[in-house]
């Protein structure tokens, strides 16, 4: 009887630990939201935004744990379509003609080459995730073209694993960082204005 129920308390806290040391996959769903921007410069410069997921790799990386190759992160909806939408509304909001059909409109091809979120296999103190976002961008106008690469990369550290919705907000915030770095680039943003 004694040994009994010494079998089922080791047997509950082996599984109770196992639990612990490992970390369910979770599908984030991707919805950037850019800040208001700090000034009009568009121009009202025509401009027509595509984004395309061209990225080898769809998991953005693992939540780490024991069981690290099935506690993935990936993205629940279409990365194409979650950016595409927001960028376009960001350029509109910065000046840009996004609705325009005029001949010399710009083709601005933004391309996801790259997006991770991953715990390192290597554990030291506290909880780190490694997070990179490649994009190329292709601008077009007739028979000019200008391209574009941009890359943000970065360690975070947390106390403990992010949650769900902290992971969700750090993949967003990434997004919009390397986005952002787009306009940072004084020669693409003058191949936009350029009438």
């Amino acid at each position: 009887m004694v040994y009994s129920t010494l079998l089922k308390t080791c047997v509950l806290a082996a599984s109770v630990w196992l639990t612990a040391c490992a970390s369910s996959p979770q599908a984030i769903k991707l919805a950037p939201q850019f800040a208001a921007p700090s000034s009009q410069n568009g121009n009202n410069s025509p401009v027509h935004v595509r984004v395309s997921d061209q990225r080898q790799n769809k998991v953005l990386g693992s939540r780490g744990g024991t069981y690290r190759d099935t506690s993935v992160v990936t993205i629940s909806n279409d990365l194409s379509l979650a950016v595409e939408k927001p960028l376009a509304a960001h350029m509109a909001a910065m000046g840009y003609d996004t609705d325009s059909l005029r001949a010399d409109t710009v083709d601005l091809h933004v391309i996801f080459d790259s997006l991770v979120y991953n715990h390192p296999k290597e554990d030291g103190v506290g909880y780190d995730m490694d997070m990179l976002a490649t994009v190329n961008v292709v601008a077009s106008r007739g028979n000019e073209h200008y391209e574009g690469r941009y890359r943000v990369k970065r360690k975070q550290k947390f106390f403990n694993a992010p949650s769900e919705s902290h992971n969700t907000e750090m993949v967003n915030g990434l997004v919009v960082e390397v986005l952002n770095s787009m306009f940072d680039d004084p020669k693409l943003v003058g191949f936009l204005r350029k009438n």
